[in-house]
């Protein structure tokens, strides 16, 4: 569970960062980056806590 959860955060990561690319590179309008950059985000803190998780001291 852990290795997925970790696995989705990267790809959610990767689905943050490459609109932004694709935006520079005229390839994407700004309203699609947007969107997609939203969604990456939040795929992102859904899936980031599963596997990295703080422990109390």
């Amino acid at each position: 569970m852990k290795c997925i959860a970790e696995i989705h955060s990267w790809l959610a990561l990767g689905v943050t960062l490459a609109p932004a690319c694709l935006f520079f590179a005229d390839k994407l309008d700004l309203a699609q980056a947007q969107g997609w950059m939203l969604a990456g985000t939040v795929l992102w803190f859904v899936a980031t806590p599963f596997w990295m998780e703080h422990k109390a001291s």
